[in-house]
């Protein structure tokens, strides 16, 4: 699925890969993730991201641990 470049806000949890970090949404779609703050204590949990998007990759600026049930 393609997406337009620009602001957004996801859902998901954080994953590590061979090439960094990931957001797995909860529809399954990976987003590779650009964040120049640590995320160590963040992977496995779910998080609310928001940033801009380009293709496959999120350049984010705001990641926190998801309290509450995410809607958009």
């Amino acid at each position: 699925m393609s997406q337009s470049p620009g602001p957004r806000r996801l859902a998901g949890s954080i994953e590590m890969s061979p090439r960094g970090p990931l957001l797995r949404a909860a529809d399954g779609m990976r987003w590779r993730l650009r964040y120049s703050d640590q995320l160590d204590d963040l992977i496995g949990n779910a998080v609310i991201v928001e940033g801009v998007v380009t293709g496959s990759v999120i350049d984010a600026y705001y990641l926190a641990p998801r309290m509450d049930p995410f809607q958009c």
